[in-house]
This record gives C-alpha cells, structure tokens and sequence, in this order.
C-alpha cells in the first residue's frame, strides 16, 4: 500500500507542482510560538524538541490507527496520501533551479541572491560579493536539496509510513523557522539538536543513494569518495552527496559545477530514485 501512495504522490507531484494547497506551514509556526512561550519548556531545549516533533507524529498515527480500526481503509490512503505530499519538500526545485540557473548565465547577482534564497532558506545567512560566490554555495547545496526534498521522506515514509515521513518534515522546518529568527543560546541549542537529529535520520538514506549514484554514474570515482566518508561522524549527507554526485557527474569534487552541468546533476537524481522505486516495486512483488 505504502508503494502505490508514492507513485501516486509522485504523480500528483508531476501534474501539480505547486502542493501549497496541501502544505500549510502556518500552524507549525503557531505551534512553535506555543512552545516557545510555555514556561515549562524555556529551559529545556530537547524536551521543547520533542514536543514540537512527537505531539503531531503521534496525533497523526492516532488517525490513522482509527480509521484503519473503523474499516476506512479508503480514508486512510487519502489521509497517508495528504501526509507524504506535506512531508515533502516546499516549493516547485525545478522551477527554481531554472531561474536561478538563468540569473547565473546573465550574471545577474542581484536575481541570483534572490533566488537562491528561496532555492535554499540557509543562504539568507551568507554574504555574496560576486556570481561565482553564488555559484558555487548553490551548486554545492542541489545534490542535499534534491535528497531532502524527495527521496530520504519516500524513504522513510516506504519504511515506517506517514508518521516518520512528517517527523522528518517537522525536523527539516524547525531548522528553516530557527534559521530565520534571532536566536538566543537556548534556541541555538535548539538549532544544534535538531541538526543531529537530522544526520542520524539521514545516515542510511544519504549513503544509499551515494551508493545508487555511483552505479547509475561513475561507479570507481563516486565509491572512492564514499569510502573516505561513509563511516564518518563529522560528515554531513550535504557534503557526502556532493562528493558522490560531483564523482558520478564526471567532474572534480571540490570545484563548482558549471551550469551546463546542472541537467547532468538533476538527471543522475532522477535515474537513482527510478532505480529505487524498481527495487521497491520488486520488494512489494516478492514480498
């Protein structure tokens, strides 16, 4: 069941690529407040985390515990359905990976910043003084912002359902709100939690579709990066898949990719996550 509610998240996705519809993030930021603002939590950092992430997960499985129980089955796809395409990630990339890509071919830094502000919410933080500065901060964050998008919450979502598809959501949009507001120690500890909480959540997906890159690319240079991280504690699934996807493409690791290489990049992505959704589907027949 979960693999019929991805390819028709994927479908939906493909069809209708703007899901602001079904992607409202107003709530959470209330939510957040909430929690900001109860006295019980000031000065617990990791409690206040798992508050914000937990109470929505659990209320999530509740519903569809009950459905399920009630013999809604219908309702409950529809309900899984509705959590997959808000756990994924926000915005039409490919829209704004074009934009972007032309503002870098016109040399236009002032559209470039723009854009790659709503390409990648952490950039709001750097300071850019030429094209290339951006160029090179974009195209070292598409491999991660392709993964977090997409593949590590089908992943999760094959795995263990809705509910830990959203848990990675509500980790991922805790770190964007966070990045966006002035932050005092107790938030940066905040900050900090959730971004380990994140590398542990993307671990296993990041390394496997390295994995899957270099066998859809250039397996011996992509599998000589990995095996210089894979069992790395300080590594990010950022600079990881960068490594990986820069092998896979050909290019040299360290340097930023030319925009003619962009399509490459995007391709390579698209190959990998058709693999896996063939493996699933073998999965789903055999088992």
């Amino acid at each position: 069941m979960n693999f019929l509610i991805v390819l028709l998240a994927l479908v939906l996705l493909e069809a209708y690529s703007d899901l602001r519809s079904v992607q409202p993030d107003q709530w959470l930021r209330k939510w957040s407040q909430a929690l900001s603002q109860a006295l019980f939590l000031e000065r617990s950092s990791t409690f206040k985390v798992a508050v914000f992430v937990l109470l929505p997960l659990i209320t999530v499985s509740l519903v569809l515990l009950s459905l399920q129980h009630y013999g809604l089955g219908f309702f409950g796809l529809i309900a899984e359905l509705l959590v997959l395409l808000y756990s994924l990630g926000r915005g039409n990339i490919d829209t704004q990976i074009s934009l972007l890509s032309s503002d870098l071919e016109h040399e236009d830094l002032r559209g470039a910043l723009n854009d790659a502000a709503g390409f990648d919410i952490s950039y709001r933080e750097g300071h850019s003084e030429s094209i290339e500065d951006v160029r090179e901060a974009m195209f070292s964050a598409l491999p991660y912002r392709l993964f977090e998008r997409s593949f590590v919450v089908i992943f999760w979502f094959c795995l263990f359902g809705a509910p830990m598809a959203l848990g990675y959501r509500l980790l991922a949009l805790h770190g964007d709100m966070q990045l966006v507001q002035k932050t005092d120690d107790n938030e940066d500890s905040e900050t900090r939690m959730v971004a380990k909480l994140r590398w542990l959540v993307e671990w296993l997906p990041a390394r496997l579709l390295g994995i899957t890159l270099g066998l859809v690319g250039h397996f011996s240079q992509t599998l000589s990066q990995l095996r210089q991280v894979i069992f790395c504690h300080h590594t990010s699934a950022s600079e990881l898949l960068y490594r990986c996807i820069g092998s896979s493409a050909g290019g040299q690791v360290g340097s930023p990719l030319s925009t003619a290489e962009i399509v490459n990049v995007t391709g390579l992505f698209r190959r990998s996550m058709t693999a896996w959704l063939v493996i699933i589907a073998i999965l789903v027949v055999i088992g």
